[in-house]
């Protein structure tokens, strides 16, 4: 009976022991990844814009010949009489071209912008992937999206509002370069872009068409 207490205490101590050990075994081990700047630097983001920008020219030329095909018409139209027959011809061509046009560029740049969504998403779910990738090789279990928007140099340029807005995105304010995996999911997005091939295998994105004029009404 003497010994009981200690025996007790001594069974506690061991139990907390455990617990503590099992605590330490469970610990979750957290990083950061900032998928703005992976959307940014990963190389399969670079060709697409270089891609866009060629494509972004092709459409230009082809939308400059659309609007001047409806200008040169509004011009002959205009040189006529307007209570003509003639006038009204030329007045009928001028409007469908013009709403032919007016069409063809609504419906390009619907989509364009449909192919840029999509293709925003897979590039999303690609740095998801790479991120989850990278974190089992290092051991972490779970990655938090790191937002850091900028503030602008000038704050006379933003309101109060704008500032809080800005204030309010960001969701870390410090994280140790240890546990930062931004280069080394960009690393590995890079590589895997590469082994599949690099821009060959990219599609081309392009931007959406130049706004068209609305056709001017009749005289």
């Amino acid at each position: 009976m003497t010994f009981r207490p200690f025996a007790l205490l001594t069974i506690a101590a061991l139990a907390f022991a455990g617990t503590t050990v099992a605590r330490a075994q469970e610990t979750i081990r957290v990083a950061v990844c900032n998928p703005a700047r992976c959307f940014s630097e990963m190389q399969e983001t670079k060709d697409l814009k270089a891609a866009m920008e060629n494509q972004r020219k092709q459409l230009e030329g082809e939308v400059n010949t659309r609007q001047q095909k409806v200008k040169d018409l509004q011009a002959q139209r205009d040189l006529l009489k307007p209570d003509s027959a003639q006038f009204q011809e030329a007045d009928k061509n001028f409007m469908q071209e013009a709403i032919q046009f007016d069409t063809w560029s609504k419906i390009t740049q619907a989509q364009l912008q449909g192919q840029q969504k999509q293709q925003m998403k897979v590039l999303f779910d690609k740095i998801v992937a790479a991120g989850a990738l990278v974190a089992q090789q290092k051991g972490f279990d779970l990655v938090l999206a790191d937002q850091r928007p900028d503030l602008p140099e000038n704050l006379a340029a933003i309101n109060v509002d704008q500032l809080r807005a800005i204030l309010n995105q960001r969701n870390v304010l410090y994280t140790n370069s240890k546990v930062d995996l931004t280069p080394d999911v960009v690393a590995e997005l890079d590589k895997q872009y590469k082994a599949g091939g690099g821009a060959a295998s990219a599609p081309a994105p392009a931007p959406a068409p130049a706004p068209a004029p609305a056709p001017a009404p009749a005289k």
